[in-house]
């Protein structure tokens, strides 16, 4: 299916219509072939990138986004697990996992680098302004901050991989518990309250951007996941009235709305 939705683009100093359109189009899931949802801007045939991961929102969602937002032609390919299974098996992923993006025949992993890369391939440099060593500084920080908040969550969730499998044992649900009880009322306050004292003027992460750069898309859908379900239930936002704000703003973008409104 096929969808032409006029672009439109909202400057802080003027709202101007854009004439170009965004093309997408999607294959269905094979038992051979992923799921591909190809995205075209200005008419382009071929695709600056490709992310690859599964078929839901999860870790691939921020260069999703980026990527919809700085008009970066890109496939979205999504996996189904078995799919998945095969291709790390085959040696396929440079660190055995996804998301993975494919640049110029190369394969990038870990979102971070991947976020750079898809801004650097981008027209619009204010998503990670090079030349700003200072406020490029800022945004990497903010970027490994996301490992602070999360790692925590990410080795309760998937135990085996870290190499706490006995912590799946009946046995161990206690321990398990205050875990996550730990992560709610001490961990996570005190990681938000550091994010949230970065939020500058304009509503963004890192300094008074008049734009958002990769840090704000990175934990746009991150804020989102760990509000919503990040351990199985809510961890409401309350508390962190800025990053509310910001998260709110975020899923304000037209094209961030333009995104979801295409998927649906």
């Amino acid at each position: 299916s096929s969808v032409f939705p006029e672009i439109i683009l909202v400057n802080q100093l003027f709202i101007s219509i854009n004439h170009m359109t965004s093309l997408l189009t999607v294959s269905d899931a094979t038992a051979e072939s992923p799921k591909l949802l190809k995205y075209r801007f200005r008419g382009e045939e071929e695709a600056a990138v490709s992310v690859n991961y599964f078929d839901f929102g999860g870790k691939a969602e921020a260069a999703r986004l980026l990527c919809f937002h700085g008009k970066v032609s890109f496939n979205d390919v999504r996996y189904a697990r078995e799919q998945f299974r095969a291709k790390k098996a085959a040696g396929k992923l440079p660190f055995g996992q996804m998301p993975m993006l494919e640049y110029q025949s190369t394969f990038i992993p870990q979102t971070n680098s991947i976020l750079r890369v898809c801004a650097r391939v981008s027209e619009d440099q204010t998503l990670y302004p090079v030349e700003d060593i200072v406020g490029c500084g800022k945004i990497d920080a903010i970027l490994d901050l996301d490992a602070d908040i999360f790692t925590g969550v990410v080795v309760a969730n998937y135990k085996e991989r870290f190499g706490f499998d006995f912590l799946n044992e009946e046995s161990e649900a206690a321990k398990v518990q205050g875990v996550r009880e730990n992560l709610r009322n001490r961990v996570f306050p005190s990681h938000l309250a550091n994010l949230e004292r970065l939020v500058g003027e304009g509503g963004w992460l890192g300094g008074d951007w008049k734009n958002p750069t990769i840090a704000d898309f990175n934990f746009g859908p991150r804020l989102q996941y760990l509000r919503d379900n990040s351990l199985g239930e809510p961890f409401p936002l309350t508390d962190f009235p800025k990053l509310e704000k910001f998260l709110e703003q975020f899923y304000q973008l037209d094209s961030v709305k333009e995104y979801y409104s295409m998927l649906n």
